[in-house]
């Protein structure tokens, strides 16, 4: 596994994947975003009604939730697409903790059998068991933590993304993810302002961050304001990391249109100018194909996750999840029927 940078897309590919951009590596850019910890305050929670019921049946075998059995869906690729909260370009670092947390994570779903593809939007605050790695990558121990700090732990590079692979696989009772693509945080500026600027309407009061961004008025962004309009946390909305998830999806939207507009070798440039802020494991052809796919493919609504938001003894925010909303996007994007 290696960075990006190293293994640049062939132009072949390129052409016949245009779409990828807007499918992949525009939806993680459109919402890789950072946030200081300062930012991060007490959060409203959501409700939901819960129940006893537990995925944790082996990959394979069929399950039952709720009085009904289900079977798990045939030929599926799984990929996790992270937004880190680091500035300038992915080169490591030797540190056990410093690869930077995974502020934006989105789960890619592909259905080879449905011919269908969804998302499933995670929320960065969400406590979950988090592996701590030690200086030569090795598990030191398992600590309930945001599932955002996986990443923090590692290299800054492939450690760090595979230990935030791990974090999540856990959480979803041990599913497969079939690759990963990072990106920092520096590249949502550069990609925006690659498509002409992003139109959104402003819906927020950003008058205390950016006096540009006017509540009820639809603006183009450009550069630092569409990071500021899906990063921007403390003194907008609630506060709260769902309200900046919600803006989030709203820009990605708003970006897939731009995308759209796009002529075929635009993959080739967009590729060429975020390539150095990118860590993946997936080489060129299994990006191409990815983005046929998802063309061809029918896009379904994003999935999240409910729960209840709140602060630990430090101060630091935390997501409870849902166990019953848990089971139900594990059932949903990873079981049928029988």
């Amino acid at each position: 596994m290696s960075s990006y940078r190293n293994r640049r897309i062939r132009r072949s590919d390129g052409i016949k994947a245009a779409v990828v951009v807007a499918a992949v590596i525009i939806v993680l850019v459109s919402v890789a975003v950072g946030l200081d910890q300062w930012q991060q305050s007490q959060a409203l929670p959501v409700s939901a009604e819960a129940t006893n019921e537990v995925v944790t049946e082996a990959e394979s075998e069929p399950i039952e939730y709720n009085g009904i059995m289900y079977t798990p869906r045939p030929q599926l690729e799984t990929y996790l697409l992270m937004g880190i909260d680091v500035e300038g370009p992915a080169k490591g670092n030797r540190s056990y903790s410093g690869g930077g947390q995974a502020d934006v994570q989105l789960l890619l779903v592909v259905d080879n059998t449905n011919q269908t593809w969804q998302v499933l939007q995670i929320n960065r605050d969400s406590m979950v068991e988090v592996q701590v790695l030690g200086m030569t990558g090795e598990v030191l121990q398992t600590q309930t933590a945001q599932i955002a700090t996986a990443h923090a732990y590692g290299d800054g590079t492939e450690r760090s993304c595979r230990n935030a692979v791990a974090a999540v696989s856990n959480m979803l009772g041990g599913k497969t993810i079939d690759g990963y693509v990072a990106l920092n945080m520096d590249a949502v500026a550069i990609l925006n302002d690659m498509v002409g600027g992003v139109p959104v309407t402003i819906t927020s009061d950003f008058t205390d961050i950016d006096p540009s961004l006017q509540e009820g008025e639809t603006i183009t962004l450009q550069g630092q304001q569409a990071l500021v309009f899906v990063r921007s946390r403390k003194g907008v909305d609630d506060e709260t990391n769902l309200s900046r998830m919600e803006r989030q999806r709203q820009y990605l939207a708003a970006l897939e249109e731009k995308m759209a507009q796009q002529d075929e070798e635009f993959v080739i440039r967009a590729y060429d100018a975020v390539s150095d802020y990118m860590v993946t494991d997936m080489g060129s052809g299994t990006v191409a194909e990815l983005g046929e796919k998802m063309k061809a493919y029918e896009e379904l609504p994003f999935l999240t996750i409910a729960g209840e938001s709140g602060t630990d003894e430090e101060g630091s925010a935390t997501y409870t999840l849902d166990q019953d909303s848990l089971q139900q996007a594990i059932v949903s994007l990873f079981y049928e029927r029988t």
